[in-house]
């Protein structure tokens, strides 16, 4: 790793917790609305895209599921099917960006909406003993922005509320087409394959 590096930027999903899209596609199947148009590989579309750039509440995304199933469910059921794309976060990856901290300023930069975030806040860091504020020096998400990557208006504006110089900022993402943005503006990008491979760069 470039000796320059003083900053650090986390994507959340396929980085830190563990992700099962079609868990949600099948949970989603179950109560009766087709996501298969909507849950992509990286992105989303249509009214999960909304809810991720903070555009609807999550009040409007549970009416629209009941409106598109044809019946009343409850909100929790709604949540519950979409916070199976969630499946766990490993202790060893917080510990390990914790351990960075003492060396490097760490950032997360995510797509998520408030559903997965306080799922994500709530259950899986709690239940691992961590509070997901106290892993990082600060925290980006795109409902909180509205906006998402790959914009790269969103990278810029992490930059600049992070105050951080382009060529000491290390991305580490598993998407590519966002590695591609990130590097575009001068950051130095880890495109992440699998699973904890970015640990071998430290």
């Amino acid at each position: 790793m470039d000796r320059r590096i003083k900053n650090i930027i986390f994507d959340f999903g396929g980085i830190i917790v563990d992700l099962d899209k079609q868990a949600a596609v099948r949970a989603f199947d179950e109560i009766g609305f087709d996501t298969a148009s909507y849950i992509r590989d990286y992105v989303q579309e249509g009214i999960f895209a909304s809810l991720e750039s903070g555009d609807i509440s999550p009040e409007f995304f549970y009416d629209y599921v009941r409106s598109k199933a044809g019946r009343h469910i409850e909100d929790s059921v709604i949540s519950q099917a979409w916070n199976r794309m969630l499946v766990a976060i490993s202790p060893s990856r917080l510990q390990f960006i914790c351990h960075l901290r003492t060396k490097f300023r760490v950032f997360m930069l995510s797509n998520t909406n408030v559903i997965h975030w306080n799922y994500s806040c709530s259950e899986l860091a709690s239940s691992i003993g961590y509070r997901m504020e106290d892993c990082f020096d600060g925290i980006f998400l795109s409902y909180r922005m509205h906006l998402t990557k790959p914009d790269v208006r969103l990278f810029h504006a992490v930059q600049t509320e992070a105050s951080l110089l382009a060529e000491e900022t290390l991305f580490i993402d598993d998407s590519v087409e966002n590695c591609k943005v990130a590097e575009s503006i001068g950051f130095q990008v880890f495109h992440s394959r699998c699973p904890e491979d970015w640990f071998t760069l430290f």
